[in-house]
């Protein structure tokens, strides 16, 4: 009797109480909460979440992935449905991955219940590769999407291909096609205001208005001062610095940061993170030295920032970032680091295992 009491009154809790309740849970513990009873089912929070996931990406060639949530701090996994990929790469909580065949697939947030699979054209359609004698999973290495596919038909795929060139794809059309930029080796692309900004080698930044007269023209809108393209801090003595990744992210405010990544040449994993915000109508850049309740997410896949208040998870004016690091040996060293812009300290937070580790944004 006491028993079915107890389950009444748990049943009987305050929606208002639920719905906080169930915002702190990452998706597969918000799965069992739903499981409950109806009460709860209807009061918990549809499936999103502000804290990203850290995809784990050594398990190629497996119908399954492996996902490190930073809530709980715990790595789940996640079946896959009707996909074999050997590689991986994320935008706005989408995941391409990309078969030992060279045909590319577009996946829905692997976190949510409701799968949606968009296949793009294979590897053999894009433009001058003929000379290529295989496939191989790198062939793309960031790939962009314009808008969410479920809510804009619309949406444009842009990716940065083979050595380096920008590639553009539109739902509909059968073939990859080039776009044209001064130089043909790219550090990142996203999408910003109505265009496809990206950085190439010279760290130039390029503007590709997909919907303008010259689709397919990515033209220069802003060089870097050669003095802020050196790393400027204080140097250990006897340290050398390396240029590691440049990386382009929208703020929260809707503001282009142009983000550097260096990495220290000794034994042990160190970087160091400058932060530029870049204004294209003044053509001005300044240092950013403090992002106040906002922190950034960098990877070699989706950079992103989100805003942070006292009662999130995740630490503000902090820049979390992945990192992969092949040795001599052909040892790698991966995994996802935290660096505080306030003081410059580094936490490895989480230790990979072999492949780079994907960020999936929160779902929107």
């Amino acid at each position: 009797m006491a028993s079915t009491s107890m389950a009444r009154n748990w049943a009987e809790l305050p929606e208002e109480l639920l719905q906080l309740c169930s915002q702190r849970l990452c998706p597969k513990n918000l799965l069992a909460f739903r499981a409950v009873c109806r009460s709860w089912q209807s009061a918990a929070v549809k499936e999103r979440s502000d804290v990203p996931w850290l995809m784990l990406t050594n398990k190629r060639g497996m119908p399954w992935c492996e996902f490190f949530c930073l809530s709980c701090e715990q790595v789940h996994k996640k079946l896959f449905p009707e996909v074999m990929a050997n590689g991986y790469i994320s935008s706005r909580g989408w995941v391409l991955m990309t078969s030992r065949h060279g045909e590319f697939q577009v996946l829905k947030n692997p976190m949510s219940c409701y799968s949606h699979i968009i296949k793009l054209p294979n590897w053999n359609k894009f433009p001058n590769i003929e000379d290529l004698p295989f496939f191989y999973v790198g062939f793309i290495c960031k790939f962009i999407l314009s808008d969410s596919p479920t809510t804009s038909p619309d949406y444009k795929v842009m990716v940065i291909y083979d050595i380096g060139q920008l590639g553009l794809w539109k739902p509909g059309e059968e073939e990859w096609t080039a776009v044209n930029a001064p130089l043909d080796e790219f550090f990142d692309v996203i999408y910003y205001k109505g265009s496809f900004v990206a950085v190439d080698y010279e760290q130039r930044i390029l503007r590709c208005d997909v919907d303008g007269p010259t689709p397919f023209e990515a033209q220069v809108v802003f060089q870097m001062p050669q003095r802020l393209q050196e790393f400027e801090h204080e140097y250990p003595s006897g340290s050398l610095w390396d240029l590691d990744q440049v990386y382009l992210v929208q703020s929260t405010t809707g503001s282009l940061l142009f983000v550097s990544q260096w990495e220290q040449l000794r034994s042990t994993i160190t970087f160091r993170f400058r932060v530029l915000e870049i204004d294209l109508d003044t053509q001005t850049c300044t240092e950013v030295e403090n992002l106040e309740n906002t922190s950034l997410f960098l990877g070699h896949n989706s950079s992103f920032s989100l805003e942070v208040d006292e009662d999130h998870l995740i630490k503000p004016n902090c820049i979390y970032f992945t990192y992969f690091r092949l040795s001599l040996s052909q040892s790698s060293d991966t995994g996802m680091g935290i660096y505080h812009l306030k003081d410059g300290t580094v936490e490895l937070h989480f230790k990979g295992k072999s492949s780079p580790s994907l960020w999936i944004e929160p779902c929107f």
